[in-house]
């Protein structure tokens, strides 16, 4: 929620830069950094108070292309906060293929940043191109359509244990879904092509965070560990457990280089339904193919400033979908390769905003970014 919010702030800001400078010479000077007087959004993000509209696009290849927009409300300005500013919104948007979705968050960072809070409600409706979990496939390694129709409630909340980088707190999920398989699938394990379901988690969580910004970092690691539960009683309709570590690490090599690592893993017990079994999340992989009751993705990434504020990027990963460890060599396999490009447009906070084109040996994605595509 995070990351998608930050990007739908910085689009709003790019897109009305002439008409805010034609409002006078202050209002100019607001995108203009102080030392090199290129383009640059820091003192409009350190200032900003109060509501703020934003159109975006959206290029998810999974859903097709399509529109988004938001209005977000700022309790106080970075500056006078002297942190980040706790807010309030609600989102929209819509693809070519009949997606959908609405909804309201806060984010807050509370008591001087030593509790983080977020909180979101979402209605959406979604169809998807489903491969089956597992090792089983439909017609031949093509996907179905699958409609969910959800909605999914969301509350976690972190504290900062003492005056170090450690986060110690739970979270809260809840989603109802009715699902509809486009054509018959005569397999027990999805119940026919029309169901509804629940799932009810509540999850701990512990996190290090030693990162030097949030947007775009170049130094420090991000590392989280996380345990989910879910059972009959808490009005979900299976029990389960979900095991999950994530690993994001910034390495300066010099200071034009940095590079980056980035390692995630999740692990299921139970009767996971079939929808929220692991996925692989990589650039270039197709949204909803790999995934089975256990996955692990590793990915590397290097940025190189070329010139002035402007930087090039390669990256390349791999992942896997499997079952368990015994079959872990039989498991779904995916790899990818890509570049991208990005301008440093807000200094004072270390952001940069660009493009990455991904490929994998059966997908092309094209991935609009504000901060990094890890960004958590």
């Amino acid at each position: 929620m995070k990351r998608y919010y930050n990007y739908l702030m910085l689009f709003l800001v790019l897109i009305n830069y002439e008409t805010y400078g034609q409002e006078g010479r202050n209002k100019t000077a607001l995108f203009r950094d102080s030392l090199d007087h290129a383009i640059d959004i820091s003192d409009f993000l350190l200032d900003k108070k109060g509501f703020l509209l934003i159109p975006t696009i959206i290029t998810e290849p999974a859903v097709g292309y399509g529109l988004a927009g938001a209005a977000v409300y700022f309790h106080s300005s970075y500056s006078a906060k002297k942190g980040p500013p706790s807010m309030t919104g609600i989102l929209g948007g819509g693809t070519e293929n009949g997606t959908w979705l609405a909804g309201a968050f806060h984010i807050g960072y509370w008591n001087h940043d030593r509790i983080r809070y977020m909180g979101a409600y979402i209605r959406t409706y979604a169809n998807l191109g489903f491969y089956g979990s597992g090792n089983v496939g439909f017609l031949d390694g093509q996907s179905v359509n699958l409609n969910l129709d959800a909605s999914v409630l969301i509350q976690q909340i972190k504290f900062r244990l003492a005056e170090s980088d450690f986060f110690l707190g739970g979270r809260y999920l809840f989603m109802n879904t009715d699902n509809t398989f486009e054509i018959p699938v005569e397999l027990p394990e999805y119940e026919g092509t029309e169901f509804s379901s629940t799932l009810s988690e509540a999850t701990m969580v512990i996190n290090y965070d030693s990162r030097n910004n949030i947007f775009t970092p170049t130094n420090g690691f991000f590392i989280e560990l996380s345990g989910s539960y879910s059972d009959e009683w808490m009005g979900g309709d299976a029990l389960y457990g979900r095991l999950s570590a994530r690993l994001i690490g910034y390495l300066p090599a010099n200071e034009r280089l940095v590079l980056g690592i980035r390692h995630e893993s999740s692990y299921t017990f139970g009767d996971v339904p079939f929808y929220a079994r692991p996925i692989v999340f990589l650039r270039g992989a197709p949204l909803m193919k790999y995934q089975n009751k256990n996955t692990t993705v590793m990915e590397v990434e290097a940025n190189w400033n070329v010139y002035r504020r402007w930087y090039l990027l390669g990256f390349t990963g791999i992942g896997n979908a499997f079952s368990d460890f015994e079959s872990f060599d039989e498991g779904k396999s995916i790899s990818s390769v890509g570049t991208g490009f990005r301008y440093l447009v807000a200094r004072k906070f270390g952001a940069q905003m660009g493009m990455d084109f991904a490929k994998s040996p059966e997908d092309f994605a094209v991935y609009i970014v504000f901060g990094c595509s890890w960004l958590r």
